[in-house]
């Protein structure tokens, strides 16, 4: 059940991300356009392309920890038994998890301050913290998403025979 619920989160952010991209690559070629016909570029695209790329990067963390499919080198895979390697894996996603969570606990001040004083990017006036609270989402997200994934693939009774 929550494992299903964390696959829907996930893929949320995944259409999330898609949207940002999608907002991304329009908003440049609109600016490029406007650069070519009117000679001068558009006030405020690279404020939101700057928004959109933090979008994108942040809201695809969920969905790579739910499929795990993140980043690495299977240089190990090889060198060591099976249950070495369940165990490098198993101390990778909790070290994981510990990493996500610290960082959730540090983007915290920085959403309240930027709330509190109103911060605003230059050219959009947009406000800052609500960036901020994109970031703590996906890092929250991906904490648990991580957490279920070493769930079902270290404490779930059957897990790993």
């Amino acid at each position: 059940m929550i494992y299903r619920l964390l696959s829907w989160l996930a893929s949320a952010c995944t259409v999330g991300g898609a949207v940002a991209l999608a907002i991304m690559m329009i908003a440049t070629d609109w600016d490029i356009l406007a650069r070519q016909l009117a000679g001068r570029p558009l006030a405020g695209v690279v404020e939101l392309v700057e928004i959109t790329v933090l979008a994108v990067a942040m809201l695809g963390l969920p969905e790579a920890f739910i499929r795990d499919e993140q980043i690495r080198i299977d240089l190990l895979d090889t060198m060591v038994t099976d249950g070495a390697l369940r165990f490098i894996k198993a101390v990778g996603l909790i070290l994981s998890m510990v990493f996500l969570v610290l960082l959730c606990r540090n983007v915290w001040q920085p959403v309240l301050d930027a709330r509190m004083f109103g911060d605003v990017k230059y050219d959009l006036g947009v406000a800052v913290w609500p960036l901020y609270a994109l970031i703590l989402f996906a890092f929250g997200a991906s904490a648990l998403t991580c957490a279920a994934l070493f769930w079902s693939q270290f404490l779930r009774p059957g897990a790993g025979r």
